[in-house]
């Protein structure tokens, strides 16, 4: 089983509107008052749940005292790295340009609102390397 990202967001409409421009999609089916989660979807795959930090904080109260954002970072594997390059780069601040680190692998970083730092690289070059027997 992977692991189910579940990040904690100032505001869900803002955070959703942002990752839609990026060309993710959500399911909003499960959100509710008091319990504003949203499943973020990329080309139809699961990728991270957004919640309402507020509401993340009632549902674990262990969290309360948590800010938003981590040191840390999410990979997204996927099949066009240069064109979610253009694309992202004129919605979202590119924190890294594209890269190729000690594994051959093509990457580049984005930071979303609430600080989260998200690492795109290439689906197929990911599967043929020495990582790929984790993706």
């Amino acid at each position: 089983m992977a692991f189910a990202p579940c990040i904690s967001v100032r505001d869900t409409a803002a955070s959703l509107a942002f990752y839609k421009k990026l060309g993710f999609d959500a399911d909003s089916s499960t959100a509710r008052p008091g319990d504003d989660i949203h499943m973020l979807l990329h080309q139809g795959e699961f990728v991270a749940m957004i919640y309402n930090n507020a509401d993340l904080k009632n549902w674990l109260p262990v969290l309360a005292d948590t800010p938003i954002g981590f040191a840390g970072m999410f990979y997204l594997a996927i099949d066009d790295l240069e064109g979610a390059f253009a694309h992202i780069s004129r919605h979202a601040e590119i924190v890294k340009p594209l890269t190729t680190d000690h594994n051959g692998q093509r990457m580049f970083y984005f930071r979303d609102p609430d600080g989260y730092v998200i690492g795109l690289n290439e689906k197929a070059a990911l599967h043929a390397s020495e990582l790929g027997k984790y993706a």
